[in-house]
C-alpha cells in the first residue's frame, strides 16, 4: 500500500511540475499579484484535484474519455477559458508598461481571493489531459484492490500539488526574487499570458 501511494504521489507531484498551464497560471498571479493570490491560484488546483479523482471513483473519467461529444465539449470550455486568462494577462501587461515601477505593485493588486482561486480551479478541472492522468492513476489504484484507498489517495494527491505550487508561490515572492524579477515583470507576464493562450489553443487539437 505505501508503494503505491508512494509511486502514485511522485507521478503526481512530477505531471504537477511540469510546465502547463497551472505551472502559468500560478506564475502569472504571484508576478501580477500577490503571494496571497499565488497561494489561493494553487489552493483552487489542489481543490480540482479532488474533483478528478471523485468523478474518477465515480467511473466517470471513462465516460469523458471514451465520448468524442464530451471530450470535445470540455476541450473547447478549457481552451477558451485559458485564451481568455492569457489575454488578460497580456492586455495587465500592457498596462503596467505604462506605470512607474512604484505604483506597480499597488495597481496590480485588483484580484480578489475568489477570482485567484477560481482561476486556479478551472484551469486544472477544464483540462482534459488532467482528466486522463488521473484515470491512468485511478486505474492503477483499482488494479490494487484497495478500494477504500481512494480517500487516502486524494488526501495525498491534494497535499502534494499543494506543497508544490504553494513552494513554487514563496519562491516566486521572495524579496531577493521579487526584485530580481520586478524589471521584467511585465515581459515574465507577457510570457505567462503568451503560454496561457498556446496551452488552450492546444486544447482545441488535444486528442485522448
Amino acid at each position: 500500500m505505501l508503494k503505491l501511494l508512494f509511486s502514485a504521489a511522485v507521478l503526481n507531484l512530477l505531471a504537477a511540475m511540469t510546465p502547463g498551464p497551472d505551472f502559468a497560471i500560478v506564475t502569472k498571479n504571484v508576478l501580477l499579484h500577490s503571494k496571497r493570490s499565488g497561494i489561493l491560484t494553487a489552493f483552487g488546483i489542489a481543490t480540482a484535484v479532488l474533483i478528478h479523482i471523485t468523478y474518477c471513483s465515480l467511473g466517470l473519467a471513462l465516460i469523458i474519455t471514451q465520448s468524442a461529444l464530451i471530450f470535445s465539449m470540455i476541450k473547447a470550455i478549457g481552451g477558451c477559458y485559458l485564451i481568455y486568462i492569457g489575454l488578460s494577462a497580456l492586455k495587465k501587461s500592457k498596462t503596467t508598461a505604462r506605470l512607474a515601477p512604484t505604483t506597480i505593485k499597488h495597481n496590480n493588486k485588483t484580484i480578489s481571493s475568489s477570482q485567484a482561486f477560481l482561476q486556479g480551479f478551472l484551469t486544472n478541472l477544464l483540462n482534459p489531459k488532467a482528466a486522463i492522468f488521473f484515470l491512468a492513476l485511478f486505474t492503477m489504484v483499482l488494479h490494487s484492490g484497495l478500494s477504500w484507498f481512494t480517500l487516502i489517495l486524494a488526501i495525498t494527491l491534494f497535499i502534494t500539488v499543494f506543497a508544490w505550487f504553494s513552494s513554487l508561490t514563496l519562491i516566486l515572492s521572495h524579496p531577493r526574487v521579487t526584485n530580481k524579477l520586478q524589471k521584467s515583470q511585465r515581459i515574465i507576464t507577457c510570457l505567462m499570458g503568451v503560454f496561457l493562450v498556446a496551452f488552450g489553443v492546444a486544447l482545441f487539437f488535444a486528442k485522448v
